[in-house]
Protein backbone atom coordinates (compact mmCIF):
# COMPACT_ATOMS: atom_id res chain seq x y z
CA UNK A 1 0.00 0.00 0.00
CA UNK A 2 1.78 3.26 -0.94
CA UNK A 3 0.63 6.57 0.55
CA UNK A 4 -0.80 9.54 -1.06
CA UNK A 5 2.70 11.68 -0.98
CA UNK A 6 3.89 8.61 -2.56
CA UNK A 7 1.80 8.22 -5.01
CA UNK A 8 1.80 12.55 -5.93
CA UNK A 9 5.25 11.82 -6.06
CA UNK A 10 5.59 9.06 -8.82
CA UNK A 11 2.75 11.32 -10.58
CA UNK A 12 5.04 14.41 -10.60
CA UNK A 13 8.29 12.52 -11.28
CA UNK A 14 7.40 9.86 -13.57
CA UNK A 15 4.80 12.03 -15.84
CA UNK A 16 4.78 15.55 -15.16
CA UNK A 17 8.61 16.08 -15.12
CA UNK A 18 9.76 12.66 -16.61
CA UNK A 19 7.97 13.20 -20.26
CA UNK A 20 8.28 17.55 -19.20
CA UNK A 21 4.71 17.27 -19.49
CA UNK A 22 5.53 20.56 -17.39
CA UNK A 23 8.61 21.94 -18.38
CA UNK A 24 9.23 24.09 -14.98
CA UNK A 25 7.75 21.37 -12.55
CA UNK A 26 11.02 20.41 -11.54
CA UNK A 27 12.37 24.01 -11.01
CA UNK A 28 9.37 24.43 -8.96
CA UNK A 29 9.72 21.62 -6.84
CA UNK A 30 13.60 21.59 -6.30
CA UNK A 31 13.23 24.98 -5.32
CA UNK A 32 10.74 24.91 -2.79
CA UNK A 33 8.03 26.90 -3.85
CA UNK A 34 5.49 23.67 -4.00
CA UNK A 35 3.49 22.86 -0.92
CA UNK A 36 1.66 20.25 -0.38
CA UNK A 37 -0.94 18.79 2.26
CA UNK A 38 -3.06 15.24 2.46
CA UNK A 39 -6.40 16.65 3.73
CA UNK A 40 -8.55 13.46 5.79
CA UNK A 41 -11.60 15.34 5.03
CA UNK A 42 -13.22 18.22 2.40
CA UNK A 43 -14.41 20.25 5.84
CA UNK A 44 -10.64 21.37 6.30
CA UNK A 45 -9.78 22.84 2.70
CA UNK A 46 -11.18 26.01 3.35
CA UNK A 47 -9.06 26.26 6.41
CA UNK A 48 -5.94 24.99 4.76
CA UNK A 49 -6.47 27.14 1.71
CA UNK A 50 -6.31 30.24 3.94
CA UNK A 51 -3.43 28.89 6.39
CA UNK A 52 -1.35 28.38 2.66
CA UNK A 53 -2.86 32.25 1.69
CA UNK A 54 -1.59 33.22 4.82
CA UNK A 55 2.43 32.23 4.26
CA UNK A 56 5.18 34.80 2.85
CA UNK A 57 4.42 35.40 -1.12
CA UNK A 58 7.69 33.98 -1.91
CA UNK A 59 7.00 31.07 0.50
CA UNK A 60 4.59 29.08 -2.08
CA UNK A 61 4.00 29.44 -5.84
CA UNK A 62 2.18 26.28 -6.19
CA UNK A 63 0.59 24.19 -3.55
CA UNK A 64 -1.41 21.01 -3.87
CA UNK A 65 -4.20 19.63 -2.09
CA UNK A 66 -4.32 15.68 -2.06
CA UNK A 67 -8.34 14.22 -0.62
CA UNK A 68 -7.42 10.49 -0.36
CA UNK A 69 -11.16 10.14 1.55
CA UNK A 70 -13.41 12.20 -1.04
CA UNK A 71 -15.11 9.50 -2.20
CA UNK A 72 -15.79 8.99 1.66
CA UNK A 73 -17.08 12.10 2.16
CA UNK A 74 -19.88 12.24 -0.75
CA UNK A 75 -17.90 13.23 -3.61
CA UNK A 76 -18.28 10.35 -5.99
CA UNK A 77 -16.98 11.70 -9.60
CA UNK A 78 -14.47 13.29 -10.94
CA UNK A 79 -17.75 16.41 -11.92
CA UNK A 80 -18.56 16.19 -8.79
CA UNK A 81 -15.04 17.01 -7.39
CA UNK A 82 -14.56 19.81 -10.35
CA UNK A 83 -17.91 21.23 -8.51
CA UNK A 84 -16.55 21.48 -5.10
CA UNK A 85 -13.22 23.12 -6.12
CA UNK A 86 -15.17 25.98 -8.58
CA UNK A 87 -17.43 26.36 -5.18
CA UNK A 88 -13.62 27.64 -3.20
CA UNK A 89 -12.56 30.01 -5.64
CA UNK A 90 -14.16 32.99 -4.56
CA UNK A 91 -12.81 32.36 -0.87
CA UNK A 92 -9.19 32.88 -2.23
CA UNK A 93 -7.83 36.17 -3.02
CA UNK A 94 -3.97 35.07 -3.45
CA UNK A 95 -4.67 31.83 -5.57
CA UNK A 96 -6.05 30.49 -8.22
CA UNK A 97 -7.77 26.83 -8.15
CA UNK A 98 -7.70 23.88 -10.09
CA UNK A 99 -8.93 20.12 -10.19
CA UNK A 100 -7.18 17.40 -10.74
CA UNK A 101 -9.00 13.80 -10.47
CA UNK A 102 -8.25 10.03 -11.00
CA UNK A 103 -11.37 9.91 -13.12
CA UNK A 104 -10.86 12.63 -15.47
CA UNK A 105 -12.00 12.23 -19.42
CA UNK A 106 -9.92 11.12 -21.41
CA UNK A 107 -10.88 13.55 -24.34
CA UNK A 108 -7.49 14.07 -26.84
CA UNK A 109 -10.04 15.68 -29.82
CA UNK A 110 -7.73 18.54 -29.38
CA UNK A 111 -4.14 19.56 -27.46
CA UNK A 112 -6.96 21.80 -24.73
CA UNK A 113 -9.33 19.06 -24.32
CA UNK A 114 -6.26 17.01 -23.12
CA UNK A 115 -5.59 18.91 -20.50
CA UNK A 116 -8.02 17.06 -18.16
CA UNK A 117 -6.59 13.95 -19.45
CA UNK A 118 -3.05 15.17 -18.34
CA UNK A 119 -4.85 16.11 -14.79
CA UNK A 120 -5.57 12.61 -14.50
CA UNK A 121 -3.61 12.44 -10.69
CA UNK A 122 -3.40 9.12 -8.39
CA UNK A 123 -6.13 10.69 -5.90
CA UNK A 124 -8.26 13.70 -6.26
CA UNK A 125 -6.17 17.08 -5.54
CA UNK A 126 -6.57 20.88 -5.45
CA UNK A 127 -3.76 22.52 -6.94
CA UNK A 128 -3.60 26.23 -6.28
CA UNK A 129 -1.63 28.86 -8.20
CA UNK A 130 -0.80 32.14 -6.70
CA UNK A 131 -2.73 34.72 -8.37
CA UNK A 132 0.22 37.35 -8.74
CA UNK A 133 1.88 34.81 -11.17
CA UNK A 134 -1.04 34.75 -13.51
CA UNK A 135 -1.31 38.42 -13.67
CA UNK A 136 1.95 38.76 -14.64
CA UNK A 137 1.12 36.26 -17.40
CA UNK A 138 -1.72 37.98 -18.38
CA UNK A 139 -0.70 41.57 -18.06
CA UNK A 140 -1.74 44.65 -17.08
CA UNK A 141 -4.74 45.76 -19.13
CA UNK A 142 -3.54 48.93 -20.40
CA UNK A 143 -2.68 47.69 -23.92
CA UNK A 144 1.28 47.61 -23.21
CA UNK A 145 3.11 44.71 -23.41
CA UNK A 146 4.45 42.86 -20.50
CA UNK A 147 7.48 40.24 -20.37
CA UNK A 148 7.47 37.31 -18.01
CA UNK A 149 10.47 34.87 -17.62
CA UNK A 150 8.20 31.44 -18.39
CA UNK A 151 10.31 29.44 -16.86
CA UNK A 152 9.17 30.46 -13.60
CA UNK A 153 5.67 28.85 -14.47
CA UNK A 154 3.63 25.73 -14.60
CA UNK A 155 1.81 24.23 -17.45
CA UNK A 156 -1.30 24.84 -15.22
CA UNK A 157 -0.23 28.45 -14.36
CA UNK A 158 -0.19 29.09 -17.94
CA UNK A 159 -3.03 26.69 -19.24
CA UNK A 160 -5.62 28.25 -16.18
CA UNK A 161 -5.01 31.64 -17.72
CA UNK A 162 -8.57 32.88 -19.70
CA UNK A 163 -7.37 34.70 -22.25
CA UNK A 164 -4.96 32.50 -24.95
CA UNK A 165 -1.14 32.93 -25.04
CA UNK A 166 1.22 31.90 -27.75
CA UNK A 167 3.20 30.47 -25.09
CA UNK A 168 0.66 28.47 -23.83
CA UNK A 169 -1.00 26.75 -26.94
CA UNK A 170 2.53 25.67 -27.58
CA UNK A 171 3.02 23.97 -24.43
CA UNK A 172 -0.33 22.42 -24.90
CA UNK A 173 0.59 21.31 -28.37
CA UNK A 174 3.86 19.60 -27.27
CA UNK A 175 2.00 17.59 -24.69
CA UNK A 176 -0.52 16.55 -26.78
CA UNK A 177 2.10 15.40 -29.11
CA UNK A 178 3.99 13.82 -26.74
CA UNK A 179 0.60 12.09 -25.79
CA UNK A 180 0.45 10.64 -28.94
CA UNK A 181 4.22 10.21 -29.66
CA UNK A 182 4.20 7.84 -25.95
CA UNK A 183 0.85 5.79 -26.73
CA UNK A 184 -2.06 7.03 -24.92
CA UNK A 185 -2.75 3.52 -24.67
CA UNK A 186 0.77 3.26 -22.75
CA UNK A 187 0.28 6.96 -20.98
CA UNK A 188 -3.10 5.61 -19.28
CA UNK A 189 -1.75 2.65 -17.90
CA UNK A 190 0.78 4.64 -16.39
CA UNK A 191 -1.71 6.70 -14.77
CA UNK A 192 -4.00 4.03 -13.44
CA UNK A 193 -0.50 2.30 -11.76
CA UNK A 194 0.06 5.74 -9.94
CA UNK A 195 -3.09 4.74 -8.12
CA UNK A 196 -1.98 1.74 -7.12
CA UNK A 197 -3.69 0.78 -3.43
CA UNK A 198 -5.16 4.03 -2.85
CA UNK A 199 -7.40 3.24 0.14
Amino acid sequence: MTTPLERNDRYIREFVEALRICPYAKTCREAGKLHRRVLSALDETLPAMHEIEAMPDGAVEVALLIFPDARADGVESAREFESFCASLRPSLTKFYCVAFHPDLPRDLFDAHRAVQFIRRSPDPTIQMVRASVLKAVRGANDGGTKVIDPSKLTLEELMTISSPLSLADRIAEANFQTLHREDPDNIERLLSEFRGHNT
